[in-house]
């Protein structure tokens, strides 16, 4: 990905930007709490319309100058590059749902975010920037993996714990687990690619500023085409559920317009979180995916934890899951701060 230097045109720091979107896009699922007469997929089709279609296209013509003519301009190599690795993380969606089916929310989620922080991190950084593997940068950069793997690890050892409490030994014996640990490692990797297509955009990038765009807004011009890619097979997946489940006859049911405004309203938060992760990642300059992927990932799980002790899911909880949960919370604070320090 090449972007321009840090941006001098806000006082804001990267990191800043990059921290406030793991925080944002980590409570789009809050409002699926409130949604007791739509199941899963009913309101994960209209967010994936919102979050995926709808919004990125909006964001992209009030920022981009020239939208059409960028993409008309564009490698078409590039462009299928993008789109492919935005199907790619479309994909991790439906097999993050399985997983989680199979060992639970706090373990999927913090496998999946974990893979997703170290290979969406890595390969960029050795495929484009392999001199600096061996300097400053590059050991930063293996060091703060490695203390999110740590960091993770304990979130994911916390949640299994709490889930153990919570639903019994009995329900979770029941479980595939080896085929949802699969699954979620499956959807780590996928979900990494979502990094891989914003850091081999540069081409794409550089048409927009070349049109005039704010080097802060210019990551706004990959959405359409990656998200877009990346709707399909939640599009599919929903339709597949619905069908099964016969729901789509919950979308003439009450509460109606509860329920779309609450799915709205996720894929405003989602997508809001992913908007500022593209303006910190511009200000950080031509690293900014390596280094910024790692530190949203550890936001994303820091920020679900305490979202879940504000919503009450640790009430019943004894004190070794929550002691292990903020540890691991505590340590990825600090993989953060190694991560701020690796800028070259």
């Amino acid at each position: 990905m090449q972007v321009s230097s840090p941006n001098p045109t806000t006082s804001l720091t990267p990191e800043f930007f990059i921290v406030a979107a793991g925080i944002v896009n980590a409570g789009f699922t809050l409002p699926l709490k409130r949604m007791r007469t739509w199941p899963w997929e009913n309101a994960w089709l209209i967010w994936t319309f919102t979050a995926l279609i709808i919004f990125p296209v909006i964001v992209a013509i009030l920022t981009i100058p020239h939208l059409a003519r960028s993409y008309i301009e564009a490698d078409r190599t590039s462009l299928f590059k993008i789109f492919l690795c935005g199907a790619g993380w479309g994909a991790a969606q439906a097999l993050f749902v399985l997983s989680i089916e199979s060992i639970g929310v706090a373990l999927g989620f913090s496998i999946v975010l974990g893979v997703s922080a170290a290979v969406g991190a890595l390969i960029p950084f050795v495929r484009l920037y392999p001199a600096l593997l061996l300097q400053h940068t590059g050991a930063l950069l293996f060091s703060g993996l490695t203390v999110v793997a740590i960091g993770v690890s304990l979130c994911a050892l916390a949640g299994r714990r709490r889930e153990l409490q919570l639903d019994g030994t009995r329900n979770l014996a029941e479980r595939p687990f080896k085929f949802g640990l699969a699954c979620a490692l499956a959807s780590g990797v996928l979900a990494s690619m979502m990094n891989l297509g914003i850091s081999f955009g540069g081409s794409l990038l550089k048409l927009a500023t070349d049109h005039g765009a704010s080097p802060l807004w210019c990551a706004n011009i990959l959405w359409p085409p990656l998200l877009a890619a990346g709707a399909i097979p939640n599009i599919a997946y929903c339709l597949y559920l619905m069908r099964n489940r016969r729901s789509t006859t919950r979308y003439s049911g009450e509460g109606l317009l509860y329920c779309w405004s609450l799915s709205v309203l996720m894929g405003l938060l989602w997508f809001g979180g992913h908007v500022l992760y593209g303006m910190g990642i511009s200000s950080l300059g031509a690293l900014g995916p390596t280094l910024g992927w790692p530190v949203y990932m550890s936001f994303l799980v820091i920020s679900a934890g305490l979202y879940g002790f504000a919503t009450g899911e640790w009430k019943q909880v004894t004190n070794g899951p929550i002691g292990l949960q903020l540890a691991g919370m505590a340590i990825l604070c600090v993989a953060v701060f190694i991560f701020s320090r690796a800028r070259p």
